[in-house]
């Protein structure tokens, strides 16, 4: 079969960006009772994946199989995997984390800092055998183009969660990426009386006002939080959240957030970003609450429920054949795009290349 690896990583000491490649490898089997072969169809690049070439916040040793979002065909599952409800046939995504569930932490149900975890990626490629507790049968109805986001949205789902969200507070979105599009969507689902948000490219700025957004203001056009509030007020906003990456915006959030209200940092910075704070000023007057989140492994089933009233196929912007991995990375680290995803199918006769949800 045909999958992509990290054939080279970067190297800080020279500089010189990583390599993907799009390799023949085994296709994996069946060995254990509670394991599912699934047929990928589709895997989207997430953000994270961009470390991998572009520094070093993953030091992993190439070569290893990239990637973690997938939709796809279950062809193949073990007995207990059987038992659980799973069938062949069915449309499904997945988690590429299963924590232990013996560790103090996954006892607290905090999976996210499990000792133990099992680890599984390796989603860009043809085929993937996960354990029965990764795999997630999608909705009734749920394109598979649309399915291989899945695992993204849970991280929006996620981050909601930590900003504990109240019907009619404000909300503003840091970074409208793919995942930034989702919290705009999400929050204006989810009862915000304001949403607004911060981009430069003007296509993107339009889709977070499709998606939303009351407000969607362009940096380059003067110093943003002058611009924000000219529009929204002097006070701030009740919940900020950090989805660029970028440590200026890192810091533009503590400007944003009204006193007493919730920061929230979802994205991965550079490796050795320090974000410069004043204990007293933003910390201790202000009271503000400061939180960060990685993973989201509690807000899979509520993600479920909610997925199908979400307009994610707007958020696609470019459809690539495995064999294209490198242009695809190439885009990813550009930063120019939302959400780039592979077909992992035999189909190539219908693989398109186009502008924003144009799929």
């Amino acid at each position: 079969m045909k999958a992509v690896y990290v054939v080279k990583t970067y190297d800080p000491k020279t500089g010189t960006p990583g390599e993907v490649a799009c390799l023949d490898a085994p296709k994996p089997e069946i060995t254990a009772p509670d394991d599912v072969l699934i047929r990928v169809a589709y895997a989207s690049l997430c953000g994270s994946d961009a470390h991998y070439i572009r520094d070093n916040l993953f030091p992993f040793p190439a070569p290893f199989p990239a990637g973690h979002e997938l939709s796809g065909v279950i062809e193949d599952l073990g007995p207990e995997a059987a038992a659980t409800g799973l069938r062949t046939g069915d449309a499904v995504t997945g988690d590429f984390v299963l924590g232990c569930g013996c560790c103090e932490a996954c006892r607290r149900g905090q999976g996210q800092f499990c000792t133990r975890p099992h680890v599984n990626g390796a989603a860009q490629a043809e085929y993937i055998v996960w354990k029965a507790a990764q795999v997630y049968r999608l909705p009734p109805g749920t394109d598979l183009l649309e399915g291989a986001l899945f695992e993204p949205f849970t991280i929006a789902v996620g981050a909601m969660d930590r900003a504990e969200l109240k019907a009619g507070q404000s909300v503003f979105v840091l970074g409208a990426g793919g995942i930034g599009q989702m919290l705009i969507q999400l929050a204006a689902q989810s009862g915000a009386s304001l949403v607004g948000t911060s981009v430069r490219t003007e296509w993107k700025r339009k889709l977070a006002l499709t998606m939303g957004a009351d407000y969607a203001f362009n940096p380059q056009e003067g110093p943003l939080e002058e611009q924000v509030r000219a529009a929204a007020g002097e006070s701030g906003f009740d919940v900020v959240l950090e989805a660029s990456g970028n440590l200026e915006c890192a810091r533009q959030a503590l400007e944003l957030v009204r006193p007493g209200g919730t920061v929230v940092f979802l994205s991965y910075y550079p490796p050795g970003s320090i974000l410069p704070l004043d204990l007293f000023g933003d910390v201790i007057t202000k009271e503000l609450t400061l939180k960060g989140m990685q993973l989201a492994q509690n807000s899979w089933a509520r993600a479920m429920e909610m997925f199908p009233r979400m307009n994610l196929r707007p958020l696609i912007s470019k459809l690539y054949p495995l064999e294209a991995c490198k242009e695809a990375y190439q885009d990813l680290v550009s930063g120019k795009y939302l959400k780039l995803v592979l077909d992992c199918t035999d189909q190539r006769d219908r693989w398109v290349k186009s502008g924003p949800g144009q799929f």
